[in-house]
């Protein structure tokens, strides 16, 4: 069962293919004290780095200001007992600040071809803590924390309303 203590590379490999299933996610970035969210698209590289594609827009002015950043990816939402989804913690790098994060997502990209394109952008982030939750079937929230190569476990102690 998802819902117990995986190791590390097991976490990883579930997260990563859950990552992979999926496409569009929610960005979340906080500018002058204000959070906010963006949906976008992303791919998958290397260590679990995610790339974004964008014509640009106020996330970059954020990440410029803050690079922590919140990644959503999520099943359709039933109700909150049952969800399957990752939450992907970490810091944030634009092709404004660094123009080879460009070419480095063309090595990952779906559509390389789009990165040919001068007026699109990309963000890199990079994790520092992946959380992981299943929920779909039993309704356990137990979440799956990977953080510095480590499993941490959080149990959701909230009762069930049936």
């Amino acid at each position: 069962m998802e819902n117990n203590k995986m190791q590390a590379q097991e976490l990883k490999g579930i997260v990563s293919s859950f990552l992979q299933e999926h496409r569009q996610a929610s960005l979340a970035t906080t500018f002058n004290n204000k959070p906010r969210t963006s949906p976008v698209e992303y791919f998958v590289g290397e260590d679990m780095s995610l790339y974004i594609i964008s014509a640009g827009g106020s996330k970059f002015d954020a990440i410029r200001e803050n690079p922590n950043v919140c990644l959503l990816v999520n099943t359709e939402f039933i109700n909150h007992r049952q969800i399957k989804g990752v939450q992907i913690f970490g810091n944030a790098k634009t092709s404004d600040e660094d123009s080879n994060i460009i070419s480095e997502a063309k090595n990952y990209s779906p559509e390389p071809y789009l990165l040919d394109n001068h007026l699109l952008k990309v963000i890199k982030i990079k994790p520092e803590e992946i959380v992981y939750l299943n929920s779909i079937g039993d309704g356990n929230r137990t979440k799956q924390i990977l953080k510095n190569d480590q499993v941490l476990v959080h149990e959701d102690l909230t009762p069930s309303i049936h």
